[in-house]
């Protein structure tokens, strides 16, 4: 039987680590199935699901946890199998960067039933103010039952007040 694993590192950014990793992962049989990796600050972060022979696990885990310099997590899924989707739609958002902004916008959606599927975010510096623009993308789940409208009104009434734009898609 396969063992799904979830994998979370963190390192100093260096030439190589993602092929020390793809190496660890084929060398006790595995399959780098899904993976989501990036330069923070002086960090190179990232998040990866793996598929291992149950026998192979222990070792693959122990070879994972040896990179020298490298923070590791590991966490056991129950599958790989993805599940079924509800209606699925994309959100933009640009506006003035200022502390809680995600907070705000999340805080409505999740009150709202969507669910976060991805989310990218940054920030840029503003040409004209001097001040931080704040940029996200997400991709985001709900069920059939959701009414979208009800939602783009929810996220209406927030953006006005935190001033940023969106386009719910």
């Amino acid at each position: 039987m396969e063992a799904v694993l979830i994998v979370t590192i963190s390192g100093p950014d260096r030439a190589g680590l993602v092929e020390q990793l793809a190496a660890q992962v084929t060398a006790h049989g595995g399959n780098w199935e899904h993976s989501r990796m990036t330069h923070l600050a002086d960090r190179f972060v990232g998040l990866l699901q793996i598929t291992v022979p149950g026998k192979q696990q222990q070792d693959l885990e122990s070879a994972i946890y040896a990179i020298p310099d490298l923070e590791v997590t590991i966490s056991q899924a129950k599958s790989s199998a993805q599940l079924p989707k509800e209606i699925i739609f994309e959100l933009e958002l640009i506006g003035s960067d200022h502390p809680g902004i995600v907070r705000d916008i999340f805080s409505s959606l999740a009150q709202a039933g969507a669910n976060v599927e991805s989310l990218r975010t940054q920030t840029s510096n503003a040409a004209e103010s001097g001040g931080l623009i704040f940029k996200a993308n997400a991709r985001l789940s709900c069920s059939y039952s959701m009414n979208l409208d009800s939602l783009r009104t929810k996220l209406e009434a927030i953006a006005q007040d935190i001033l940023v734009d969106f386009v719910l898609k």
